[in-house]
């Protein structure tokens, strides 16, 4: 089974496609931090063509998920701890503002679907990849009832390379705590408490801290 396996939206363009496909493998460590790769083998990973996989690696660069170096083809960035340490002080106070928005924001359907997945996530206490999947669905349910493009642009990366340090960790993760805050979390906003979103998103980045401060660092 897949960490991540999202079914792709109808008609995705085919760097689309190359983006998820590839980013998948980056933030289940299978593409390992620091490795260096050649477009080739990429192209050969997806199974797509050089240009779609060309903007991949472009959109995939600016989320800090590759590195481009000149001469020497594509590295993996490598999971540095003063960089995830940056990257959660950065998130604590995007994602409180993400979660509000979207608890004021959220339509209808999405609260909806906001508690369908909460049920979800809570019941994947006993499956990791379930549940890093339920959560990647979670964080596009809350990024789409913001309504704020320039937020989730802002977060997007960050998101990313927070994904990669959950799967590093996944052995050791509290799954059964963590489905729990998760849960509460999409519930929380669905039901428009806001109170109760910021709590369980503290929470979050608290274990995120945890797994940083107990980060091997792999470069």
């Amino acid at each position: 089974m897949n960490a991540f396996p999202n079914p792709l939206p109808e008609k995705a363009s085919l760097a689309e496609q190359a983006y998820r496909l590839l980013e998948e493998q980056l933030v289940t460590l299978r593409l390992k931090p620091g490795e260096l790769v050649a477009e080739k083998d990429l192209m050969d990973l997806a199974g797509i063509g050089r240009t779609p996989v060309r903007e991949a690696i472009q959109r995939l660069s600016a989320e800090g998920l590759l590195q481009v170096l000149p001469r020497k083809g594509l590295m993996v960035s490598p999971l540095r701890h003063m960089d995830l340490c940056q990257i959660v002080e950065a998130r604590r106070v995007l994602e409180r503002l993400l979660v509000v928005k979207a608890t004021e924001r959220a339509t209808e359907d999405q609260r909806l679907a906001l508690r369908h997945l909460a049920t979800k996530i809570e019941a994947a206490d006993n499956d990791p990849e379930d549940f890093f999947r339920l959560d990647q669905q979670l964080n596009e349910l809350l990024e789409a009832a913001c309504n704020n493009r320039f937020l989730v642009t802002a977060l997007k990366g960050m998101q990313g390379q927070c994904r990669r340090l959950w799967f590093l960790h996944r052995g050791r993760l509290d799954l059964s705590r963590s489905t729990q805050l998760h849960g509460g979390l999409a519930r929380a906003v669905a039901t428009g408490d806001v109170t109760g979103a910021i709590r369980a998103l503290d929470e979050i980045i608290a274990i995120l801290e945890e797994l940083v401060n107990g980060l091997d660092v792999l470069n």
